[in-house]
């Protein structure tokens, strides 16, 4: 290891799963995060050329907190990506909560086994709306923002 390289075993707090035509919003997310403080895995940026990509992917899913799957019909419809999301939500089957966050980037149909799941939507906002929606969705805790809704009862008539 070079004396001033990244320690291999460090754990990250994500690893970014997207499919190669929706990289443009993978980047977005992984610099959205990171200037939120968090730490990132995403091929992109940490593959390097002459990588084993396999072992890389198996490397990130084993030692990233949680994998944020970029979800659009290009992502659901790749066997590559099939087999990162499995192996990021079958952590969350064995009792690990939140291993795998959906985040949908394209109208999309989730369902089946995704479809339990709730995602973090990006569709159709402006920029500030995703950021704020992105950063609430990986959140470790609940932020309750004060609501007045109105009361379903009587009405004026």
């Amino acid at each position: 290891m070079a004396e001033n390289g990244p320690v291999a075993s460090q754990s990250k707090d994500f690893f970014i799963t997207y499919n190669g035509k929706d990289e443009d919003w993978a980047t977005w997310i992984a610099g959205a995060l990171e200037t939120a403080g968090y730490t990132i895995t995403i091929q992109a940026w940490d593959f390097r050329p002459g990588d084993n990509f396999m072992t890389e992917m198996d490397h990130a899913l084993a030692t990233c907190r949680r994998t944020l799957g970029v979800l659009s019909p290009n992502y659901l419809a790749s066997l590559f990506t099939r087999a990162e999301w499995t192996a990021a939500y079958r952590q969350t089957l064995l009792g690990e909560p939140r291993r795998f966050i959906p985040v949908r980037v394209a109208e999309c149909d989730v369902a089946p086994l995704l479809g339990p799941l709730v995602y973090i939507d990006l569709v159709g906002v402006a920029e500030n709306e995703a950021r704020d929606r992105l950063l609430a969705g990986v959140a470790d805790t609940v932020s309750r923002v004060p609501r007045d809704p109105r009361f379903p009862g009587a009405s004026d008539r």
